[in-house]
């Protein structure tokens, strides 16, 4: 097993690897320990169903089973609670999976829950020419880099993270009365690292807490053009049969455009979080020093 870096500031590639056979013990342990130092982990020419995806997501931990409305009734229902399928192919005027079109404002998966999934496993089926690529970002370089004015003003405050099914964008104001979400940690510590991100994201986050509303929008627009700088991400090109691994604690992912006319078909398993989430403390110059 070798490991590749992807990029300065996040990711790496594990090459030598067939991940249809489920790994032993000690390349699990190895598995993680990477996935703990480089936050994304990409895994090319796999071939996987659903059984080789499924026993290998759970070597990590309980996979996550997801909530959909009544009325959504589809392949990716068919394949059971913990599956979706993230896709743009329609059956009868209708998609056969969740988040179909388009580009997708950066985020973390379920953060709106008390208890948010702790890593997500994205399998590349179907794959336009182009578009359709992930950007994923550093949340622990985008808290260290914070000015330290906004990082005290932001010191254990909350942001109400939320959920409107099948959002891309966001659009309006969130309707809390009838809508799913979660105040979270503004910097949340990671159980493992032990290093301190920034848990906000454009697509889920609301308002921050104890804020009047123009400063948390003003303040929470600064966040958001802070942790999208290019110099934290690395950009996915998706092949057929990759398979990707990401740490939602200390990470958020956007997805580019891509051509409606196109195919688009991925398997998404996230995997259950054991820890509780942690309130962190702004980080301070000494940690990046260390790092």
């Amino acid at each position: 097993m070798e490991i590749v870096p992807l990029s300065g500031a996040i990711g790496a590639e594990i090459c030598g690897i067939d991940l249809s056979v489920k790994p032993n013990d000690a390349t699990v342990s190895a598995i993680e320990q990477a996935w703990y130092d480089h936050i994304v982990l990409l895994f090319r020419n796999q071939n996987l169903d659903l059984d080789a995806h499924t026993a290998f997501a759970s070597c990590f931990g309980e996979i996550a089973r997801h909530e959909r409305p009544k009325a959504i009734r589809n392949e990716a229902a068919e394949l059971g609670p913990s599956v979706m399928l993230v896709s743009n192919i329609r059956k009868n005027g209708k998609p056969i999976g969740s988040l179909p079109d388009g580009e997708m404002m950066f985020h973390s998966d379920t953060p709106y829950r008390e208890h948010p999934d702790k890593a997500t496993t994205l399998y590349a089926m179907e794959i336009p020419s182009h578009g359709g690529n992930t950007k994923f970002a550093n949340c622990y370089q985008a808290a260290e880099t914070l000015p330290d004015d906004v990082k005290s003003k932001l010191a254990s405050r909350r942001a109400i993270q939320v959920f409107e099914y099948g959002a891309v964008m966001k659009e309006g104001k969130f309707d809390r009365e009838n809508g799913r979400w979660w105040a979270q940690p503004v910097f949340r510590k990671h159980p493992v690292t032990g290093r301190t991100a920034l848990y906000v994201s454009e697509l889920m986050t609301e308002e921050i807490e104890g804020l009047p509303e123009d400063e948390s929008r003003e303040l929470l627009e600064f966040l958001f053009e802070h942790q999208a700088q290019e110099k934290f991400q690395y950009e996915h090109v998706w092949r057929p049969g990759d398979l990707v691994m990401w740490d939602n604690r200390c990470s958020i992912h956007a997805r580019t455009d891509f051509p409606e006319t196109e195919r688009r078909k991925l398997r998404r398993l996230t995997i259950k979080d054991e820890h509780p989430v942690i309130m962190g403390e702004p980080p301070v110059v000494s940690e990046v020093a260390a790092e």
